[in-house]
């Protein structure tokens, strides 16, 4: 007896007590059991995907298996003291079918089936016609017309003695009168075995790509490509040879059909060759349909340099030595596509004798000289060798990688010179410079206290020297006066100065060339002297004219004078410089006579003076 809610059984169980009508599909499949045993009521039903020791469930006539698997589905009669049993086999609904649909010339597409897992493949053009039912082979493929435009076709697999519960997979595809050329968009050079092209071409159209070692006629076919953006070509030898590449459309529904080609494209074998003070790119390609040649360089730290070339070689001359520069060639066309090479990098070399350093400028200080210098040539230097004379010797002094050196053996006293020199970082050696030689500077005291002052003559500038200026300073470190003297080697400081006694003189020199810092000499200290003096005699007779006797002087601290009388009797003493002797002793009058006198003193400077004499002290009416 069946039961009413059952579909029409198809299949029967081991035992043939019971009828299913699936028993085998993709997920989510549904099976409908009949048995006229169970119209008593009295069957038990196991479906065999429940959990572990699953009992059953009594008198269910429908299940859903949800999960793929293959499974036992039982059934026990009688309270249980007899079963039966079928075996459902469900697949996995991921198990998708795979095809390719490809658009050709004429409105025509063309489905081709890469899928053998179901038994049969339903194609589905969705335009009204009927399902297309392909058996499973090898090369299954179907051909269609549609009206021009966008069109979607599913494929849907589906075994035999199976429930057509498969899922669906679509594709879109564009019916096309005719097929239109593709672009090869750009090359690269990868590496030494690669190459990657970039395409702008259409979907579901196959294409033919093409190549030509080391020409662009000799075209042979290299591969299929359908539906990439960009793929990478292996196994070739793009640092030995150049290669010509084109791309094809494939007419799937006819064979016969001429292709339609893209712009033909090339590699380059580029090559870099370091010569003597030049870079020379090298590179061998198809010139045929090229717009320029461009030459990108690189350099660490540097910005990206890029030169037009029309031909191979190109010679990059404006390097320096020891610095690595890398290169790229890109081939450009007028479409706007690209060819763009491998990189190579170099060292640039050179042979030649750098030019030496120019513009040495000398600053004297305490005990020591600071050079400093420019570095004008492009040749980059290792280090730097610093050589100082004496006379006319010249020794190493020191090394160093900057463009200072200091000498804390420098001593004014002695004519010392230096000369620089270094080696670029390919190993040449510099000439020396010219002599580069401090002012030294030299002052002298004249009787009257004004001050002598001379100097050698700078050297070390190409340029030479514009002017020297004195400067002039008090004990303190602050500037009294400059004196521009020009081209001079030697000046004299006359003018009154009574606040100071110690004076600092040093020359500055300016260069000739602009924008040197000035050179600077040693510096010298000058000390004037109190120059004491007095008068031979005096007159103390109430005109106001010499009526008083002292001793006079410039910078004077502390004073002490004394004054006696021919027996050596003192007369007089004071300690301020302007309070002098008016020729009295305890407030009575000297006779006239000579009188002598001991005068000390400290300057400003902390040196004491003795000053000691005689003095006719004369009464006249």
């Amino acid at each position: 007896m069946c039961i009413s809610i059952c579909a029409q059984a198809q299949y029967t169980s081991r035992l043939g007590n019971f009828q299913v009508d699936q028993k085998k599909g993709c997920n989510n499949l549904v099976v409908n059991l009949t048995s006229a045993q169970c119209a008593s009521g009295d069957c038990n039903m196991i479906f065999g995907d429940g959990p572990p020791g699953d009992r059953g469930q009594g008198n269910v006539f429908q299940h859903t298996y949800t999960k793929p698997g293959t499974y036992t589905l039982q059934v026990l009669f009688q309270g249980g003291t007899q079963f039966d049993d079928i075996v459902i086999v469900v697949t996995a609904d991921t198990l998708r079918p795979q095809f390719e649909v490809y658009t050709c010339s004429g409105n025509q597409v063309s489905v081709n089936i890469k899928d053998s897992n179901y038994d049969q493949y339903v194609i589905n053009y969705n335009d009204g016609s009927p399902d297309v039912v392909k058996p499973k082979g090898n090369l299954v493929k179907d051909q269609h017309l549609y009206a021009a435009g966008p069109h979607t076709v599913t494929v849907r697999g589906r075994n035999i003695d199976a429930r057509d519960n498969c899922p669906t997979v679509p594709q879109n595809v564009t019916a096309v009168p005719s097929l239109s050329a593709p672009t090869v968009s750009q090359l690269q050079v990868v590496d030494n075995a690669s190459i990657q092209l970039n395409y702008n071409a259409a979907p579901n159209i196959p294409y033919r790509l093409e190549i030509a070692g080391n020409n662009a006629v000799s075209f042979q076919a290299f591969k299929t490509s359908y539906n990439l953006a960009t793929e990478t070509l292996t196994n070739l030898k793009p640092d030995d040879n150049y290669y010509c590449f084109r791309l094809g459309t494939v007419d799937a529904c006819n064979n016969a059909a001429p292709p339609q080609y893209s712009n033909i494209i090339c590699s380059a074998n580029f090559d870099l060759s370091v010569v003597n003070n030049a870079n020379n790119s090298l590179w061998s390609t198809s010139s045929a349909g090229v717009s320029n040649f461009r030459i990108s360089r690189t350099v660490q730290g540097g910005n990206a340099t890029t030169w037009t070339a029309s031909s191979s070689p190109y010679s990059d001359t404006d390097i320096v030595c020891g610095t690595e520069y890398c290169y790229q060639l890109t081939t450009n066309y007028p479409n706007g596509s690209r060819s763009i090479s491998l990189q190579k990098c170099g060292t640039a070399i050179s042979t030649d004798i750098p030019a030496p350093v120019e513009n040495i400028t000398a600053v004297v200080g305490q005990d020591a000289v600071d050079l400093q210098w420019q570095h004008s040539s492009g040749a980059a230097p290792e280090a730097y060798s610093i050589f100082r004379s004496t006379g006319n010797t010249y020794d190493l002094l020191t090394t160093t990688t900057g463009l200072q050196a200091r000498d804390e053996t420098y001593r004014t006293e002695n004519e010392t010179c230096y000369k620089i020199s270094y080696k670029d970082v390919c190993g040449n050696q510099s000439p020396l410079t010219a002599e580069a030689c401090p002012v030294r500077l030299s002052g002298t005291l004249q009787r009257d206290n004004a001050i002598s002052l001379s100097w050698s003559a700078y050297t070390g500038w190409t340029g030479g020297v514009a002017s020297y200026v004195v400067e002039k300073y008090n004990e303190q470190g602050q500037l009294l006066q400059t004196f521009a003297v020009g081209n001079t080697l030697s000046f004299i400081d006359d003018g009154q100065d009574l606040s100071n006694q110690l004076f600092v003189y040093v020359v500055k020199v300016n260069a000739a060339e602009p924008g040197l810092p000035q050179a600077i000499s040693n510096r010298v200290v000058i000390i004037k002297n109190p120059n004491l003096f007095h008068p031979t005699s005096f007159t103390p007779n109430g005109d106001a004219l010499n009526d008083i006797f002292n001793v006079y002087g410039q910078y004077i601290v502390t004073f002490e004078m004394n004054i006696f009388n021919r027996w050596g009797e003192l007369m007089y003493t004071t300690t301020e410089i302007e309070q002098g002797w008016d020729g009295t002793f305890k407030g009575n009058p000297m006779p006239e006579g000579t009188y002598a006198f001991v005068a000390q003193i400290t300057d400003q400077a902390g040196r004491s003076f003795k000053k000691s004499g005689s003095v006719l002290l004369l009464r006249k009416k």
